[in-house]
């Protein structure tokens, strides 16, 4: 089945005014913020440079490909910055910041589409130890240095752009976005005219039940793929819509993997078990836990991984092995509080996890039951 590049291929050639904007357009352009334009794009609105353009300085690095965050998002820049579509779009106000002290990463590009319409897009979760803590202190934290830094820089977008506004990001990005149009001023929100979140997760329910968000319910397009695991988490309060992958399990969260049909998302009906399994389950872990044994777990997780000395996720599995070392010796530094409520935590997602494991194992008493009442109607059916 066809993909973002299958469409690039196919639409690439006509231009916005010839063929209106898209979700699908939407999905590229959330994908564009995790390409590092640092040195290329100013982080001023003012400074503008076309897509083509950003792509020839990125390219020429000798070192570009260790600046690449996710695969696949080289191509995705070459295919876009090639095509009549995107290349003359201009690009601004480009923002990547990571603050361990505040424990924060935050990024974000504008993207001008037209003189009248702007695209926000909001990196998701990169691979460093920061931007990670900063999704687990959603189980314990709102709102997020991350998601208050959103509302400023759609404050300062708004200020210097005229014209309507698009708000989009994946994964965290697509919170980031969602919080930053619920959160800003009203004037600002009726110039918001439609908010992408690609597989991000929601928000708690007091969060939920504030005026922003229901101001810009009917604006949000939330998409998660069939096996959806990081979008399910927390509260949504708008209708999400469920998205074919090619891809299994964990890997559905590449955009990279979702289907395309000419100008939309391919859509099914419903999700699958593996995805209502993590929502059961990550919703009875967390309820199980106060809101300061989830920090205090969280700061105890990330102190062990943190004692590596390393400051990404691909750092630790390079040296996994002595790393690993490293982490079990440090966890004698714990507090025999904090060690004791790390080993219950995890004793409670396995038990959790293993309540709901009849939901995605065929063999279970449950769906064993179900299955012999199936078979029973269809023999009893045949006998009619």
């Amino acid at each position: 089945m066809a993909d973002v590049f299958d469409y690039l291929y196919w639409r690439g050639d006509l231009k916005i005014r010839s063929d209106k904007f898209n979700d699908v357009d939407a999905l590229i352009l959330s994908r564009l913020s995790y390409l590092q334009f640092d040195n290329i794009v100013g982080n001023s609105f003012s400074e503008k440079i076309t897509i083509k353009q950003a792509a020839k300085l990125f390219f020429d690095k000798k070192d570009y490909s260790e600046l690449l965050l996710w695969k696949g998002d080289d191509k995705l820049l070459r295919e876009v910055a090639d095509s009549k579509r995107f290349g003359n779009m201009k690009l601004s106000g480009y923002c990547n910041i990571v603050e361990s002290d505040k424990q924060m990463q935050f990024s974000a590009i504008a993207i001008e589409i037209t003189k009248d319409l702007t695209f926000i897009s909001f990196r998701g979760t990169d691979n460093t130890l920061v931007g990670w803590q900063e999704d687990f202190n959603m189980f314990c934290m709102f709102p997020l240095p991350s998601q208050e830094k959103a509302v400023d820089y759609v404050k300062r977008a708004a200020g210097y752009f005229d014209g309507k506004l698009i708000l989009g990001g994946h994964s965290k990005g697509g919170n980031l976005a969602v919080y930053a149009a619920a959160f800003s001023k009203a004037e600002i929100r009726d110039r918001i005219i439609t908010i992408y979140n690609q597989d991000g997760p929601g928000f708690d329910k007091k969060t939920l039940s504030t005026s922003g968000f229901a101001a810009i319910k009917n604006k949000t397009i939330t998409n998660v793929p069939q096996s959806s695991i990081f979008g399910m988490m927390f509260e949504h309060e708008e209708d999400f819509t469920i998205v074919k992958s090619n891809q299994k399990g964990f890997m559905q969260h590449d955009i990279y993997s979702w289907e395309i049909d000419r100008t939309s998302l391919v859509r099914l009906s419903h999700t699958t078990n593996l995805s209502v399994f993590f929502d059961h389950t990550l919703t009875q872990f967390a309820a199980g836990m106060t809101e300061k044994e989830r920090k205090e777990f969280t700061e105890g997780v990330f102190y062990l991984l943190n004692s590596t000395e390393n400051t990404t996720f691909n750092q630790i599995k390079q040296n996994i092995i002595s790393n690993s070392g490293t982490i079990l010796s440090s966890v004698k530094n714990l507090d025999s509080e904090t060690r004791s409520l790390i080993l219950s935590s995890v004793l409670n997602f396995i038990k959790c996890a293993k309540n709901n494991f009849s939901d995605i194992n065929p063999l279970s008493k449950e769906n064993r039951i179900s299955r012999e009442k199936d078979k029973s109607l269809k023999k009893s059916n045949k006998q009619k």
